[in-house]
């Protein structure tokens, strides 16, 4: 097993660990999710399903895209579309899906069917990792250390993001190195649309390596579930226990890069659940969390 394949699953036991201890009505709806309600298209290249089974969300692998009941979908990377029915899937988000995309698919599905919104510059970055720098109130701000910015690793290839629309589209994550070598700071971008909702990444959700620039990325991967996740010392005790590692297993920045993406990941399929969830049920969910 490589270390990024364990930093995943150590990620996905902390980020329900963190969902248990801050935002127990966010791990009900994640514990309730059935695989009709995630929908995972195969990419060449990404592969957001490793993620989904990390975190033990079931999901609908390759479904007939007219025929889906999912309230999110994931569209991983890859180097074609054809299989796929574009615009019908654009129409799908217009009724009220979450779509939740990657790189290529960039130029190749959001730009075509989401038009006047985001699109591709043309560029390709190297196979390199960058520090990145979430926004305020962006899905990742809870998990943000301040002076030890998370590293996102670019698939060689990988194709930069540029807004058409600024009022439209909302800056989820930058990075300055992306601004130095590209002109495109952006690393992830979000926008509605008519009833639902898309959200972009540049390269992948699954990280195949991460990088130390500064001795805080060299410490422990405790360091970052108490100072990233804060987590509890009990919490923390109980993920170690739980994936049989030691603070030195993972160093602060793997445990840090799968863990940004998998937040982001279950993140995403609560709100997707939650906002099509009626009110009285979500009210229901709230009180049986609490009263049991």
């Amino acid at each position: 097993m490589t270390d990024m394949k364990k930093a995943y699953q150590v990620a996905a036991t902390a980020v329900r660990q963190r969902f248990a201890e801050q935002h127990p009505k966010s791990l009900e709806i994640l514990n309730r999710i059935r695989p009709q309600d995630v929908a995972v298209y195969s990419g060449s290249y990404d592969r957001v399903e490793d993620i989904l089974k990390c975190l033990k969300v079931p999901m609908t692998m390759d479904p007939k895209a007219g025929q889906t009941q999912a309230k999110i979908i994931f569209l991983n990377c890859s180097g074609a579309y054809n299989h796929l029915p574009i615009y019908q899937l654009g129409q799908q988000v217009k009724n009220g899906k979450w779509l939740v995309s990657s790189d290529w698919a960039l130029g190749k599905v959001i730009a075509k069917v989401f038009p006047k919104t985001v699109g591709w510059n043309s560029k390709s970055t190297g196979d390199e990792v960058i520090s990145v720098e979430a926004s305020l109130n962006s899905l990742w701000s809870d998990v943000v250390v301040l002076g030890a910015d998370p590293q996102w690793w670019l698939e060689s290839s990988s194709h930069p993001i540029e807004i058409l629309n600024s009022e439209k589209v909302k800056i989820e994550a930058a990075s300055h190195e992306l601004l130095v070598r590209y002109n495109a700071p952006i690393v992830a971008v979000s926008f509605d649309w008519g009833k639902g909702h898309v959200f972009h990444v540049i390269s992948h959700f699954w990280c195949k390596r991460s990088r130390t620039p500064t001795s805080r990325h060299q410490g422990p991967c405790t360091d970052f579930l108490k100072s990233g996740m804060k987590l509890s010392d009990r919490g923390i005790e109980k993920v170690l226990s739980q994936e049989k590692i030691t603070p030195n297993t993972l160093n602060f920045a793997q445990i840090q890069s799968a863990a940004t993406s998998t937040e982001l990941i279950a993140q995403l399929c609560v709100k997707a659940i939650e906002q099509v969830m009626p009110e009285s049920e979500q009210k229901r969910g709230f009180f049986s969390s609490i009263f049991g």
